[in-house]
């Protein structure tokens, strides 16, 4: 299903996908990630970034491996590392990876718990959680697939 997904939102007007992501890469970001703290990438996500470093569409942001400059945006594109480094001093994070955004919420992966949520930004509480990354998918398509019927 993931890969049906991710097809529906490469087709999306607008949609940025990146190049796959290396495995040299994915193997030395995995090792920073967890000397912080943090969660190690989830096999799931780590084979969705394998397909596609980062992904942009309908103004959502999954992050990947490594930052992205989009020159005709003059805007480099994070990668995991770079967001999560932001919630380095916050206990909340800890086994946790920030893997995107959407609007005001942050796309968070929980290692302890091994779901996925979107999670509000400020006050940190689950909006929405999912127990696989299928699921967390289905949730933008079925948003996606509902405003392109309107």
């Amino acid at each position: 299903m993931i890969e049906h997904y991710l097809k529906y939102f490469q087709r999306l007007p607008g949609s940025v996908v990146f190049e796959p992501a290396l495995e040299a890469n994915l193997v030395k970001i995995d090792n920073e990630l967890t000397e912080r703290k943090f969660s190690a990438i989830p096999k799931e996500y780590r084979n969705f970034l394998q397909s596609n470093d980062g992904l942009i569409f309908n103004g959502i942001e999954f992050y990947g491996s490594v930052p992205h400059y989009r020159e005709e945006k003059n805007y480099t594109f994070p990668n995991l590392i770079t967001v999560n480094e932001y919630y380095l001093n916050y206990d909340y994070f800890i086994r946790k990876l920030v893997i995107g955004r959407i609007s005001e919420n942050i796309l968070v992966y929980d290692g302890a718990e091994n779901t996925y949520a979107i999670t509000d930004r400020i006050n940190l509480r689950p909006v929405i959680e999912t127990e696989n990354l299928a699921a967390f998918l289905k949730i933008f398509y079925n948003h996606a697939a509902a405003a392109a019927k309107r």
